[in-house]
């Protein structure tokens, strides 16, 4: 007999077992790779999500994009802390990359967006690190902006 043969023979009840236990393979590594990563995985801006030389790209687009409307004051004090402290890196991100600059929203590769908002986080005080912020909007999503340090009772979410 061929391979074909038998496949045409099956009954709809070996059809249904075949499928779950493809699917109970399938799900082996993901249950596996669960366990071993951390339930919460969220990084803060704290602990140096950006590097020097994303910042310091993000200098010269932002002088050449963003300071005919903003200046660096508008993006480190207490409304800008107030807005975005406790949310979500990629919430940042999305907001700036569909809203600016102004007079051509999006019009900016991510990585420009990306240098961009590594200054943004060296202007509030946020230390540098090895790793660039990565273009990946999972990663980006685990990054919580923190302006104090996690341990500072007065933090107001």
């Amino acid at each position: 007999m061929t391979w074909s043969l038998l496949t045409a023979h099956r009954s709809p009840l070996t059809e249904v077992l075949r499928l779950l236990i493809a699917a109970c393979i399938l799900a082996i590594p993901e249950t596996a790779a669960s366990q071993t990563t951390a339930p919460d995985s969220i990084r803060s801006t704290r602990a140096g999500v950006y590097s020097e030389a994303q910042s310091a790209r993000g200098r010269e687009i932002y002088a050449l994009n963003c300071m005919s409307c903003h200046t660096p004051a508008s993006h480190a004090g207490p409304e800008f802390t107030a807005k975005w402290d406790g949310r979500l890196f990629w919430d940042l991100y999305q907001y700036v990359r569909e809203s600016m600059p102004k007079s051509e929203p999006g019009s900016l590769t991510a990585r420009e967006y990306l240098s961009v908002l590594a200054y943004l986080l060296k202007m509030n005080g946020m230390p540098g690190g090895p790793d660039e912020l990565p273009a990946d909007s999972t990663a980006l999503a685990k990054i919580r902006i923190e302006f104090k340090p996690s341990s500072d009772s007065s933090r107001k979410r």
